[in-house]
């Protein structure tokens, strides 16, 4: 029998690098890839570069006849949330319309959704979050997507899944919201200027109760969300499981570069490391690491907003635990562990 073909949109970010990975290991799986960009490094899978805000980007596509499954991990970043809407929205109808187009049987899709789900950007919400509770007034695009899968379903026939990470945790580049890497980036500069690692952010950001969602536990959240049929028609939050405090986690983060710290001292990364690129440049050559662009690995503006958030940011994971996917992480050792494996991998010193 022919293995089903699974879909990958956006393969290049934190979260569809991850998810990318994950099915192309796993012999279940026929994966093909697609975004803007060309075929992602080191990746066993077919892909096509496509502009997913042309309404003709996949319709000609032969070689998606095939796909059963669709994982949507894309997003385009713009200046606001209003601004967002409209080419999300677009992407993914493009997505879905190219589909019908060239007469993919489609079975299943799991969209890849967010914390902002619950006005986490907006200011402090209502926590322990959960799926059912009621959406705010948008601009969301979240909101826009999850009506559209759900119409497409209904007409359609096929069913879908919708996962909601939280500031997820993994290696990409370019990517708009990516945490590790600027903090990889932050405390090898700081180390390199001799300066312990102060924690940038709010004093409520540094006391607040906070959440991430590892790349790779996501990945099998998504492998799982593909056949699983409790995951039918369903949103389920996903993050490591546990909460922290940056305040209890910010030593393992120095210990992780063999730094010390000191007490917490509010700035703008964006503001502040703007100058910085001769010193990572000099760090780069004297460490032999890897020749990327110091603006591809950063992502400062991201970094700011979320350590000014002064208020809990938790989303419940029960619903997901009790429909059978059991994975969680201890979100200390896993962002030191993450550190660590950038510091191996070369892209830190």
């Amino acid at each position: 029998m022919n293995k089903p073909t699974v879909l990958v949109i956006g393969p290049h970010g934190v979260v569809g690098g991850a998810i990318a990975r994950n099915l192309t290991a796993d012999e279940t799986w026929d994966v093909i890839t697609a975004s803007r960009r060309g075929a992602p490094a080191g990746l066993n899978a077919r892909h096509l570069s496509v502009d997913l805000l042309n309404p003709q980007a996949l319709t000609d596509a032969e070689t998606l006849g095939q796909v059963t499954h669709l994982v949507y991990a894309a997003y385009a970043e713009r200046p606001t949330m209003a601004e967002t809407t409209a080419p999300n929205l677009t992407m993914l109808t493009h997505v879905l319309d190219g589909l019908t187009a060239v007469g993919a049987p489609l079975e299943h899709v799991v969209l890849i959704g967010g914390g902002k789900s619950y006005g986490e950007h907006l200011g402090a919400y209502k926590t322990p979050a959960k799926e059912s509770d009621p959406r705010f007034l948008g601009p969301i695009f979240y909101n826009d997507q999850e009506d559209l899968l759900a119409s497409r379903a209904d007409r359609d026939g096929f069913t879908y899944s919708v996962l909601r990470p939280d500031v997820v945790i993994g290696f990409s580049l370019g990517s708009p919201m990516n945490l590790l890497n600027t903090i990889g980036v932050y405390a090898s500069l700081s180390k390199a200027a001799g300066v312990p690692l102060r924690f940038p952010g709010t004093a409520g950001a540094w006391t607040a109760l906070h959440q991430i969602t590892d790349a790779d536990l996501l990945a099998s959240a998504v492998s799982w969300a593909l056949t699983a049929d409790a995951a039918r028609g369903e949103i389920f939050n996903v993050t490591n499981g546990d909460q922290f405090r940056w305040k209890h986690i910010w030593e393992d983060i120095a210990n992780a570069f063999n730094m010390p710290t000191a007490a917490p001292q509010l700035m703008s990364l964006a503001a502040q490391m703007f100058d910085k690129e001769p010193a990572w440049n000099a760090l780069r050559a004297a460490h032999g690491l890897r020749p990327i662009p110091y603006g591809q690995l950063t992502s400062w503006q991201f970094t700011d907003s979320l350590w000014s958030a002064d208020f809990d940011m938790v989303q419940s994971t029960i619903k997901i635990r009790q429909a059978g996917f059991p994975d969680s992480l201890d979100s200390h050792h896993n962002i030191a562990t993450k550190l660590r494996q950038l510091r191996r991998d070369k892209y830190v010193p």
